[in-house]
């Protein structure tokens, strides 16, 4: 095994160990980041960012049956595709970790 040589090595690939890395690198150090599961964290992956998506399509249901009570014309009752919005979750999310790889890339 070959011994490599950094300047901090950053445990964890969440919010906290994402800007450590980031600002190290910022400063000129050489940075590892030790991070077994994607990048982003609890938030990103399980947490905010999922929950934002399905609080958003709740909403969205939501705001369609108030506008018909306050006299839209909608025509017919909204129909949630349940496979389409886990697809569109998960695609956002993979454009966030595909995001912070890219910077990390580039760092």
């Amino acid at each position: 095994m070959s011994a490599r040589n950094y300047d901090v090595v950053v445990l964890g690939g969440g919010s906290g160990g994402l800007a450590a890395a980031f600002r190290a690198a910022s400063y000129g150090a050489k940075v590892a980041m030790l991070e077994p599961a994607p990048l982003g964290g609890t938030c990103v992956n399980v947490g905010c960012v999922p929950k934002k998506a399905m609080w958003l399509a709740a909403d969205l249901a939501e705001r369609i049956g108030l506008a018909r009570k306050i006299g839209f014309d909608v025509p017919a009752e909204p129909a949630l595709t349940w496979s389409t919005l886990l697809e569109r979750r998960q695609q956002y999310i993979a454009n966030i970790h595909a995001s912070y790889q890219k910077r990390l890339d580039e760092t």
